[in-house]
């Protein structure tokens, strides 16, 4: 039996670590949950193009000799053939070119034309430059940085991912002694106070488990940078150094030696590496000094059988032999520090086990996001000044918590609201904007700063419901582009052409009415709920107001 006066320590420590970074955790997992389903949003949002089918992989030595010659600078950026074909790439091979930029500043993120290029059904060369939708990776970079940019984003989702596990600690402390009686208990009734804890803890440790692996892999991938760099310095010194040369060396390109060699065809280097790398499963191929006698190609595909983020699992063969040049990228031959760092990155973004996992992970997000909101709301409600009896004046609310829920509602509701209008403004932009990209993160940050404003204006109460619909409202634009583009194809959208953009539309959909029934249900509250609460419409105007309120002293 654990002590009360410790039980109420943790409490504390509980509920002001879960204060303190609740909004930020809430984007966090939100976007986390998106990003379950990153790739197909990617497809989604990305208009129909000749395609890797357009191209059979037995024509591709010509579509590569043809691109040579017409744009031999592609021998020194790299070009990438793709195997399987998917809508958000659009043609069999692609590259980038990296632009000028000032080097003078050193925090300057570098950018990059791509470009693709494919055969016309009369074999003659074509090759466009056209911007990606980057839709997934920004949806990704709020998930991973919470829209701060850079080294300061990361550093301060360390921190947060730190006091997240802080507060599972003491959470888990603090329901421990009536962990038994309360584990699956749901009391639903009158007090809302006591169905809103109940909740909260049965998704609390429920999920428990899947926290675990979400805050510490959190805190390996933000603060992993300097805790690698400290360690080092501190202990292992220059033979550290010295093994990240040899490891980075692994990922550079070949010197060329001036001497061209002819290549050996794509279905033959694909032979060679299913030959060499049994059970590797490729999905792209990337060449690099193309046409010299170094030619490189680097093969990036999974795994089965592994925990492991795809992108970092490869295999290195010679363009011109067909040789394994390097075969310790793939996790079977992998170090045991870069194994165990790929590992990390596994568990955290849901690469194992297929569908089920991926989207046991997305409800699993959801509950988490739901978590810190819900948190929130719990103690609000539990400082709310009550009546002492029939008839007396309504009290004024504190000013904290008057603050913390419109700020709540406002940065919650704001990241589903922004997220949603941003997704479903993807087929509106393509080919109406010069900049795609920095069009969806306008779109996101005018939203979610609107709503926070909108929520501190109208109070809790009023603009949960008013932002939940908004967000019901965003999400279900989602599918509705998608039915424009069926009913109305001169409008220049695209309909959905896989199960995977059709389950984007159809998750999409359900979702919207998810959340029209939460704004109906919050509409009840506001209008039916106690008097002298934040969350009601109904009680005398001080105690929804913060100038009143700010008169309390």
């Amino acid at each position: 039996m654990i002590p009360a006066p410790i039980v109420k320590i943790y409490k504390t420590v509980h509920t002001w670590t879960g204060i303190t970074c609740g909004f930020a955790l809430f984007i966090a997992f939100y976007a986390g949950a998106l990003t379950m389903f990153m790739e197909p949003i990617a497809r989604w949002a990305s208009p129909p193009a000749p395609g890797v089918a357009q191209t059979p992989l037995d024509a591709t030595p010509a579509l590569i000799d043809k691109l040579l010659a017409a744009h031999p600078e592609v021998r020194e950026h790299g070009f990438t053939v793709h195997l399987a074909p998917r809508e958000d790439l659009p043609a069999r091979v692609t590259w980038e070119v990296e632009l000028p930029h000032d080097e003078s500043d050193p925090g300057h993120e570098h950018e990059h034309a791509h470009w693709w290029a494919a055969l016309a059904p009369d074999g003659a060369l074509v090759a466009r430059q056209e911007e990606p939708s980057e839709l997934g990776m920004f949806i990704d970079e709020v998930h991973m940085r919470v829209g701060i940019p850079g080294w300061w984003g990361s550093s301060f989702m360390g921190a947060v991912s730190l006091l997240y596990g802080v507060a599972l600690i003491s959470g888990v402390i603090v329901l421990l002694p009536s962990l038994a009686r309360d584990f699956f208990a749901l009391r639903v009734g009158k007090n809302l106070k006591r169905m809103w804890l109940d909740a909260h803890n049965v998704v609390g440790i429920t999920g428990l488990p899947f926290h675990i692996i979400i805050a510490t892999t959190s805190v390996a991938f933000s603060l992993g940078a300097l805790l690698f760099g400290a360690q080092g310095t501190l202990i292992y010194g220059d033979k550290h150094r010295a093994a990240m040369q040899r490891f980075q060396a692994q990922f550079r390109q070949p010197q060329a030696t001036g001497e061209a060699a002819p290549m050996l065809a794509p279905a033959q280097l694909l032979e060679r590496v299913q030959a060499q790398a049994p059970g590797f499963v490729p999905e792209a191929m990337t060449y690099q000094k193309a046409g010299d006698k170094a030619a490189v190609v680097r093969f990036t595909g999974r795994e089965p059988g592994y925990v492991m983020e795809h992108r970092y699992a490869a295999v290195v063969l010679s363009a011109v032999t067909g040789e394994a040049v390097n075969d310790s990228l793939r996790p079977s031959r992998q170090d045991p520090w870069w194994r165990t760092t790929m590992t990390l990155a596994g568990l955290h973004f849901g690469q194992y086990g297929g569908a089920v996992v991926r989207w046991s992970y997305f409800l699993l997000g959801l509950a988490g996001a739901w978590l810190f909101y819900g948190g929130n709301l719990l103690w609000v409600e539990t400082r709310r000044k009550a009546q002492r009896k029939a008839g007396d004046e309504l009290p004024v609310q504190r000013r904290d918590t008057y603050w913390l829920a419109a700020g709540t509602v406002g940065v919650c509701l704001g990241c589903v609201a922004g997220l949603s209008a941003t997704i479903a403004a993807a087929k509106w932009l393509h080919g109406r904007v010069a900049d795609l990209n920095h069009w969806h993160e306008v779109i996101y940050y005018a939203v979610f700063f609107a709503s926070i404003a909108w929520a501190f204006a109208r109070g809790a109460a009023r603009s949960s419901v008013e932002l939940l619909w908004l967000c019901a409202a965003a999400t279900l634009a989602i599918p509705l582009k998608s039915l424009l583009a069926v009913l109305f194809p001169s409008l220049g959208l695209w309909a959905p052409g896989s199960a995977a953009t059709i389950g984007v539309d159809v998750t999409a959909f359900v979702g919207a009415l998810c959340l029209a029934w939460m704004a109906r249900a919050t509409a009840r509250r506001v209008k039916h709920g106690p008097v002298d609460s934040v969350w009601s419409a109904r009680g005398a105007e001080p105690a929804a107001s913060p100038a009143v309120a700010a008169r309390e002293s």
